[in-house]
């Protein structure tokens, strides 16, 4: 049984973790069931999305280049804002909800 949702960016995977009553992970999705609601899982894959542009991945290399400006900052918190209403909207205490997202906004890497 489902006890907690997890929230943290992890790069290339959806962004919710479901726990469960012995803090073990159960999966990496929504809970069943909001399994085909679409606008909580679009709200989560754009955070993704944009998180997963921070890194560089070959064949040959993968590494964390981060946050390219401030606008595509402000745009990250403003996609986790509108995500995590979302949730909290959703679950209606149903769940513990652990929001481990750490973004620092002002980690931006490139000159403006």
């Amino acid at each position: 049984m489902i006890k907690t949702i997890r929230v943290m960016l992890e790069y290339n995977t959806y962004c919710l973790w479901l726990y469960n009553e012995n803090d073990e992970i159960v999966d990496n999705d929504n809970p069943p069931e909001w399994q085909d609601d679409k606008e909580l899982t679009d709200a989560f894959m754009a955070v993704s999305d944009l998180y997963d542009t921070f890194f560089v991945e070959t064949e040959s290399d993968f590494h964390y280049i981060g946050c390219p400006d401030h606008a595509t900052a402000e745009r990250l918190r403003q996609l986790i804002t509108h995500a995590m209403l979302l949730l909290y909207r959703k679950n209606n205490g149903r769940y513990i909800i652990r929001d481990d997202i750490h973004f620092d906004p002002e980690e931006v890497t490139a000159q403006e």
